[in-house]
Order: C-alpha cells, then structure tokens, then sequence
C-alpha cells in the first residue's frame, strides 16, 4: 500500500493546484445570481482533458448546471464521493477590497480572491486528487466521485439532487474550510422573518398611528435576552446556541410613521434540538410579549431550515481520514465541529452517508473582504485526499 500510496502522491503537482485555483477563481461564479454555469463548463472541460469522466448535470436548474467527476473502478464499490460547491457568495464593496476580487493575486504563500477559501480552494484539492489517481495508473476496485455542486450558498438543492440521482458512495468528505481539521458535527440553521404591523400616520402626528418600528424595538431587546440564554447551551465540539438579527426592513418615507416592520433571524442550534422546538420557543417568547401590549400584531414565518448533522467519532471514514493525514500530511488530527451548516447534512441526514467536513483555508477567511487561503494548506489536502481515495478504493 506505501508504494501505491507513492505513485499517487508524487502526481500532487503543487504547481498544477495553484494554476487550477486560480482559473476558477478568476471565474465568477457568484449566488445570487446563481452564475456557476461558465466555472461548471471548465471544470467539465478540464476534467475531460485530463481523461477523467466528467457529466455535466441540469438538474435542478438546466441554465446553472452541476458536475461530476469521476474515476471509476473495476468493481464500483466502494464508493468515496468529495464534495464541493462552484457557488461563491458576492464580492460586496470592491472599494474595500486591496485586490481585484476576480484577480487570483498570489502574494505571500497565498491566492486571493473571492471563492477562494470558500471553497474553490477544496474544490481545486478534489480534483487534482481525482487527477493524480487517474495519472498515477493505481487500478482501483471502487469508484472516486468528485461532486462540483451549485447553490450551496444559498441553501438550494444542488448536493441533494446529485445524490438522489445515484452520484453517491459509501463515504462522503465534505470540503467546506475547516483549517484541515476533520468535523464530525455541525450545528444547524432556521431563519425566520417577524413582520410586526402598525398603522400609518402623518409624522407631525405620530400619535395617530402606530409605529411598527418601534414595535420591532421590543422583540429586538427580548431576542437578545433569549440569545444570552441559549448561548449558554453547551456540545464539546461546537460553539453555543446563537439567536442573532440579521436584517431589519421598515419604514416607507421620511414623514411617515411606519405601518410596517420585518426582522430577519439566523438561529444556530445544537445537535440534539429540533427546528420545530426552536420555532416553538420563539412563538412562546412573542406570545409573552403581546401580552404586555396589545398592539403588537406580528406574524412568524420559518423561511429556511437545516437540521444538525453528526457522525460517531468511531465511523470508518473517520479513522480513514485521521491515518492520511498522520501518514502523509505530518499533521496530528484534530476533531472539530463546524459552527456554519453546509452540504454534509444532504450526506448524512437525507442519503443516510457517513460524512465528514474538511478542507483547507479557515472560516475567518470565508465571506470576507481580501478573501484568500495557504496555498501549502490546499496541497497537503489534495495530498490526503488522494491517499485517503488510494487506502479506501484500491
């Protein structure tokens, strides 16, 4: 297995990583809109002229299709399925970037650039895996899937639809950033909408009407003490429970006492507690507070929900990915759980597949202004990701 191993490794060409990443960094592929349709097609194109069998996939949305890579063995099973999405979130205020977002700047040891981290950095690491396998000649028994998904970003679904068309193994690496620590864990997400109603008036006359602005004000100050409560909510592998408002909307003109508010909320929740108990305890919170005042009219709606997904510590996939990287990264394996929610629940909850997150670059970097990740960091995990596919397939 060392020599096997070996072949495959020495065709991890740090300098092919750092050419890949940067064409797709340089391609937008920002959600929303939902652009991933030209960085999906190079993929494709790559992939098919590195000989590997790459399926350009129009479901669920023909105009931003998905792609899979794959490496197929004599047998086809077992199965090891990496997973990544071609979605970024937008640049934002270029202003306040110091580079061109879309410019691929490698400077000091690292690219930069929107998507780099998240995760075009992974991304890049599974298919240059996926290449070394297929140029090393190692004869695998089992099939390597390199899912290359759309609208992760967003919470549509891209993962979910390639694995209930049959693209789906007997493992799963999902490569969100997570600093080269493999999570086993993640928390889940509900966002929920508070419309609170009033009743218009002349501001000269405020009295007149009902100010659904400062009606929002309440639930504000009474969701911060319930996140000072849940906060203190405990797992040994993730950080607390969080109820944080995201957004507020209100308000129609200057002179005009506002007949209308929404309040945008981003719960995060620990494994073990369902949506349908978080949206319970919310109901509960404002049910208190109208009885205090009876013109507080609001309406709770739940617009999005991800449960919490976890695997044991003990699952094969697990012990697997540790031995790669001991044996081939010199890294001393840490076990995590994610904080932000990801694909990996489509693995684990819905296709009821052993699952972990790991990749390179830290969640710091994701989302931010001057994103970039370690390019030494997306080789190591191209490294073990090709040795963890070489020890489980071959």
């Amino acid at each position: 297995m060392l020599g096997l191993r070996e072949n495959v490794l020495q065709e991890v060409k740090h300098e092919e990583i750092v050419g890949l990443l940067q064409e797709l960094v340089k391609i937008p592929s920002r959600n929303p809109p939902g652009e991933e349709k030209k960085c999906a097609e190079y993929i494709a194109y790559k992939a098919s002229k590195w000989g590997l069998k790459a399926d350009l996939i129009p479901e669920p949305y023909p105009e931003r299709p998905q792609v899979v890579v794959s490496v197929e063995g004599s047998e086809s099973k077992p199965t090891l399925v990496l997973n990544g999405h071609i979605d970024t979130v937008p640049e934002g205020d270029v202003e306040k970037w110091s580079v061109e977002p879309f410019s691929g700047v490698i400077k000091d040891g690292r690219i930069y650039g929107r998507g780099a981290c998240d995760m075009k950095g992974g991304l890049t690491a599974a298919l240059i895996a996926a290449k070394a396998i297929k140029k090393s000649g190692v004869s695998l028994r089992g099939n390597l899937i390199v899912h290359c998904a759309i609208g992760e970003e967003t919470g549509e679904p891209g993962t979910k639809t390639l694995l209930e068309k049959g693209f789906k193994g007997d493992w799963g690496v999902v490569l969100e950033p997570t600093n080269l620590k493999v999570a086993i864990v993640e928390r889940g997400l509900a966002w929920f909408h508070i419309i609170v109603k009033g009743r218009s008036a002349h501001a000269s006359i405020p009295h007149k009407g009902v100010n659904a602005i400062t009606k929002a004000t309440a639930i504000v100050s009474v969701l911060e003490d319930y996140n000072k409560q849940i906060s203190k909510e405990k797992h040994p592998l993730v950080a607390g429970s969080t109820c944080t408002v995201t957004m507020i909307e209100g308000g129609l003109k200057e002179n005009v006492v506002p007949d209308s508010c929404k309040l945008v909320i981003d719960r995060r929740i620990l494994p073990g507690t369902s949506v349908e108990q978080v949206e319970s305890e919310l109901k509960h919170i404002l049910s208190k507070l109208r009885k205090k005042d009876s013109k507080l009219p609001y309406e709770l709606k739940r617009v999005k929900e991800f449960e919490s997904a976890s695997i044991s510590r003990d699952s094969e996939i697990v012990e697997a990915l540790e031995n790669s990287l001991r044996e081939v990264g010199g890294i001393k394996p840490k076990i995590w759980g994610t904080p932000y929610s990801s694909d990996v629940r489509n693995f684990i909850n819905d296709a009821k597949i052993p699952a972990v997150t790991f990749g390179p670059g830290d969640i710091s970097e994701a989302h931010a202004v001057d994103e970039s990740v370690e390019l030494e960091k997306v080789t190591t995990c191209s490294k073990v990701l090709a040795s963890l596919a070489a020890d489980l397939l071959a």
